[in-house]
């Protein structure tokens, strides 16, 4: 009997030191995934992050290693935001689960001047399933922003910018949808500012491609094309608003050429696809993949968009 006590206070001290909760992710160290999901401190919702929160200074008690981090989440998750070879400082910032079901993380990663805040999402057997940047900040110095996580688990992004004494504004309201295995979009709101000013961000970009220019319908609905990196990618930015404006749908991207006139855009983790087979006088679109989270519900990426005819150039010659 006195055996048995000795070898139970021996080991018990083992046992709750197996228990310990991590309170280290630096990158010389051992860590599981329940280590790397407990490492986040639990939160309650409503859960927001705004840019002033970005900017807030965060104990580097909270600090995770680059290389603890993408043994978990994958680095693509930040490549949009960051490119392929920065390494921004991440933290950890608040953990939730729903009850049986999955567990949301949020993070910051801070690169220089940029902060952005992310949201990821673990199944109930701790496996990586899908990440959405929330709030940005340090992009764009006239432009406010915030995300967050209700109690419905509804996921809102929001984002204002004031031009020309003007507020424009964008709201976007999500779920995570486990049988697509991703953030469907449920609602969007943009004010009367953005529905009558649609702003095409690579207009000014090269376009020297033999497909690059301009398809368009009509002033909302289009595809923009630019040159890529290479010969084998245009870079794109489709926008349509069918049945009167009522559903609306907007999309960026490199598309990458699989054969001689059809182009497919595609981004790693991401589920939606969408292939652009283009003509002389046209291009069409193709919903491949669940595009749902550029969105609304009800329509798709689809259809045929006649080709513009480029402007001809200025003669820079004086008139005789």
């Amino acid at each position: 009997m006195k055996n048995y006590l000795l070898l139970l206070l021996l080991t018990l001290p083992l046992f709750f030191a197996c228990k310990e909760k991590k309170t280290s992710m630096k990158d010389d160290e051992v860590v599981t995934v329940t280590d790397f999901i407990e490492f986040f401190p639990e939160v309650g919702l409503t859960f927001q992050l705004a840019d002033t929160t970005l900017r807030q200074k965060t104990t580097d008690s909270l600090l995770i290693g680059n290389k603890t981090f993408h043994q978990f989440i994958p680095d693509s998750l930040l490549k949009k935001d960051f490119g392929a070879t920065a390494r921004p400082k991440l933290y950890a910032l608040g953990r939730v689960k729903e009850k049986d079901r999955e567990t949301y993380l949020f993070f910051k990663a801070v690169a220089g001047s940029k902060r952005v805040g992310y949201l990821v999402c673990f199944s109930e057997k701790e496996q990586f399933l899908q990440g959405m940047p929330l709030v940005r900040d340090g992009f764009d110095s006239q432009a406010s922003a915030y995300g967050q996580l209700d109690k419905k688990f509804q996921i809102t992004t929001y984002r204002d910018k004031k031009q020309a004494g003007q507020l424009s504004f964008k709201r976007n309201v999500y779920f995570y949808n486990n049988t697509a295995n991703e953030f469907t979009l449920i609602f969007t709101e943009p004010n009367e500012e953005i529905i009558a000013n649609v702003i095409n961000p690579i207009d000014t970009l090269a376009a020297k491609h033999k497909f690059a220019g301009e398809y368009v319908k009509d002033k909302r609905n289009f595809v923009s094309v630019r040159d890529g990196k290479s010969a084998s990618e245009v870079l794109v930015f489709v926008h349509f608003e069918k049945n009167g404006g009522e559903c609306k749908g907007e999309l960026k991207g490199m598309a990458r050429f699989v054969s001689n006139n059809v182009a497919v855009y595609q981004e790693s983790g991401n589920p939606c696809s969408l292939q652009l087979s283009f003509s002389k006088t046209a291009v069409s679109l193709k919903e491949t993949g669940g595009c749902g989270s550029y969105r609304d519900i009800r329509c798709f990426f689809e259809g045929s968009y006649p080709r513009k005819k480029a402007p001809k150039p200025e003669s820079g010659g004086k008139k005789k």
